[in-house]
């Protein structure tokens, strides 16, 4: 039986396996160790033990420092290591005063394309982090994950499967899943004690036109195929990208694919 992609956990957030997809030359990438979420710190009890229960050895969190006091993350154990990274706001077109009192949808997109074609340049760090992350594991889990679990979580497993050899067609599939296993608008924007309960970093959404919220929220195919497009017309390829941008190594690569593809 198929494991489950999405995992229904008390207070999760697009709590996810990326497990199951297909490599180019017909490997699959191996459940239970290579996961992917949004806010972790509504968690309930029960679903934290549930996390726990996975067998995860490292959580990388790729939010920044404001958000991580505001929202700290449950403790999984005294043997799983927390990655994060000290850093402020990162510049982005989506802060520009403009894309906040946007009504116009062509504006709005071309404001989220133009921020996911920075991404990976603007956290070189943290992307490399992901990696040393999956090394440490060994056979353990993985969690990667940010506020929403979309945008840098979505650019970081982009990375990751990308490197594992999984297709295209299903490095977009796992990015697009957002929109139907969360409601990330309740889960952001909720004021009725059913969202996430943000308090202060909420409030930049909360101020922004319906129609930039729209843009913001939504996990369009065109957003990730922007970071992977600008990536290859900077480096040639991913795998460039990775040797020379986030100075992996070829053995590295190489023992992450002897681990994580069946």
């Amino acid at each position: 039986m198929t494991p489950a992609r999405v995992l229904p956990l008390e207070g999760g957030c697009n709590f996810r396996d990326c497990g199951g997809y297909e490599t180019t030359d017909g490997a699959c990438v191996r459940w239970g160790r290579l996961y992917r979420s949004g806010l972790m710190a509504r968690l309930s009890p029960a679903a934290a033990a549930q996390v726990q229960a996975l067998g995860v050895r490292a959580v990388c969190d790729l939010r920044r420092t404001a958000e991580r006091a505001l929202h700290p993350n449950p403790s999984f154990g005294v043997e799983v290591r927390r990655f994060e990274w000290d850093s402020e706001q990162e510049s982005s077109p989506i802060r520009d005063p403009a894309f906040a009192r946007s009504n116009d949808v062509a504006s709005v997109h071309a404001a989220m394309l133009a921020m996911y074609e920075r991404l990976p340049f603007g956290l070189q760090p943290r992307l490399a982090g992901v990696f040393t992350a999956l090394e440490h594991a060994g056979q353990g889990a993985v969690i990667v994950h940010c506020t929403a679990g979309k945008d840098r979580t979505g650019v970081a497993l982009a990375l990751v499967l990308e490197s594992l050899g999984v297709r295209r067609e299903a490095v977009v599939e796992d990015y697009t899943l957002t929109n139907t296993a969360v409601d990330l608008r309740a889960q952001l924007l909720g004021r009725d004690g059913t969202g996430a309960g943000l308090a202060a970093t909420v409030e930049p959404l909360l101020a922004l036109s319906v129609i930039a919220q729209d843009a913001m929220l939504a996990a369009r195919p065109e957003y990730i195929l922007a970071s992977l497009g600008a990536i290859e017309a900077r480096h040639g390829s991913v795998r460039r990208y990775l040797l020379d941008e986030l100075a992996l190594e070829p053995a590295m690569l190489e023992r992450l694919r002897q681990r994580l593809l069946d």
